[in-house]
């Protein structure tokens, strides 16, 4: 399913722990709805203004996936409102200077975006 023109569902649900440990990393409409928005106002922006592709290391995150991964209890990821993006030259500026968030988060080889 594409939640907007660079990007699908798939990517967005995608874990290599969720594999590994049979985790079911399931989503209701709403927190797709929410990734949605995330792609439409956050990433393809950001996509188009560099020209770049963008790669989802983290996206959506069922609790059990993201007590896996160690993410925080009340984590974005939870409710298709945050991703984790690869730290790429200029992309944390532009973020914060340009485009809609909640959160912003440099995590050294990746960013962490939340709207």
């Amino acid at each position: 399913m594409k939640l907007s023109e660079h990007f699908t569902l798939e990517e967005m649900l995608h874990s290599d722990t969720a594999e590994k440990k049979k985790i079911e990393n399931r989503i209701n409409a709403a927190e797709v709805d929410n990734l949605v928005r995330l792609c439409q106002k956050v990433l393809e922006p950001l996509r188009d203004h560099f020209h770049q592709p963008i790669h989802i290391n983290s996206g959506f995150r069922c609790q059990a996936l993201n007590k896996a991964v160690g993410g925080a209890a009340n984590s974005y990821h939870t409710k298709g409102r945050a991703v984790d993006i690869p730290m790429r030259p200029g992309w944390l500026a532009y973020i914060r200077d340009h485009l809609p968030h909640t959160e912003l988060i440099n995590e050294g080889t990746w960013i962490h975006v939340a709207l």
